[in-house]
């Protein structure tokens, strides 16, 4: 059978609002250090988001909760205040355009109005250390206007990842030259990746399409450089591969891969690896996505039909069925006698 494929209006993918409403997710972020496969640091989380449209934009609220750190829930105290601190900025509410492109936060003046001050009295007496102070003092910062409080957020691989540009114009070849921002050093501005940027139409085996970005090999940020390899820092390379799987429903993401690494290269260029950072947010339910096709059709899918498609592929009490007919049959019995098992009384299971 033909692979099938999306359709792309002027070459750019665009997200299919219409009955989109949610969308829920597990995220792990896991840091290595050289050639080892076990994590140095690992942060997992749960995420949702809800999506209502509101006159010509959208509103996505976005919620970030349920923290693990290194495998077990939230215990040292600087994992406690992150953890208190981010249930104040979360659910968070952003403002985004047909493209998906971030606009503003609209619930600013709540999340510092209702939650901080609501909360910042009985979070700063349960934590009195210094460096509980110093946390309290650079989040209180943040929250000093709407442009510094979005300017902070981009500190933050997730935000990134969520809100860089995908409905792009990816032209004839369906590649294009682009920038991704990802903040990979800590309490520093997200770094500039410059690479290409892919969009494949052929539909995978789990409903989606891929975007793929690969940066160009860059020099690394010295964040990143050993200090017994400073005299050697020009050998030392960094790169950033990301994946976006969107289903073909809404074109909407449904798992996001991104894998940053640090290594150093020799005379024959063989690569040594210095540190890695992999990020992995999977959406949960999935079956969720689909639009039954016999009720509606993705309008960005394409359905090929080869002659296999049309050929008799089984014959039933006198009718013959082609493949696809066949499949919606079967699905039909089987609701049916799932309908007759669930309204079997207590006496039909005594023999």
């Amino acid at each position: 059978m033909k692979k099938q494929t999306i359709s792309l209006k002027d070459n750019a993918p665009k997200i299919n609002f219409g009955s989109l409403k949610s969308r829920n997710y597990s995220v792990s972020v896991k840091y290595f250090d050289g050639e080892t496969t076990s994590s140095s640091k690992r942060i997992d989380y749960e995420t949702g988001f809800t999506i209502t449209p509101n006159k010509n934009i959208w509103l996505l609220d976005i919620h970030k909760h349920s923290f693990w750190f290194d495998g077990h829930e939230p215990d040292l105290i600087s994992e406690l205040i992150a953890d208190e601190l981010s249930k104040t900025i979360y659910p968070v509410q952003a403002k985004i355009n047909e493209q998906g492109t971030f606009l503003e936060i609209s619930n600013f003046n709540h999340i510092v109005n209702s939650r901080w001050y609501r909360n910042k009295l009985k979070a700063t007496e349960k934590y009195t250390t210094q460096i509980a102070k110093s946390f309290y003092d650079a989040f209180e910062r943040n929250l000093e206007n709407r442009n510094v409080f979005e300017k902070s957020m981009q500190y933050d691989l997730f935000w990134n990842l969520l809100f860089h540009p995908k409905y792009i114009d990816y032209g004839n070849e369906h590649s294009v030259k682009t920038d991704l921002y990802l903040a990979v050093v800590p309490y520093e501005y997200p770094i500039q990746f410059t690479g290409k940027q892919k969009v494949n139409t052929e539909i995978t085996d789990y409903h989606s399409v891929e975007i793929h970005f690969r940066s160009d090999e860059m020099k690394a940020h010295d964040y990143f450089i050993p200090k017994n390899k400073i005299a050697s820092k020009d050998n030392i390379f960094m790169r950033l591969d990301v994946y976006y799987d969107l289903d073909v429903y809404y074109l909407f993401p449904m798992h996001t891969r991104a894998y940053f690494e640090v290594y150093s290269k020799d005379t024959e260029g063989r690569k040594t690896p210095i540190k890695r950072i992999e990020f992995s947010q999977y959406q949960q339910d999935t079956e969720a996505n689909k639009i039954t096709i016999a009720e509606k059709r993705s309008p960005f899918q394409v359905y090929e039909e080869d002659e296999n498609e049309k050929e008799i592929y089984k014959t039933y009490e006198g009718k013959n069925y082609t493949y696809q007919e066949w499949k919606k049959f079967e699905d039909e019995q089987y609701k049916l006698y799932k309908e007759k098992k669930s309204k079997r009384g207590f006496w039909d299971f005594l023999g």
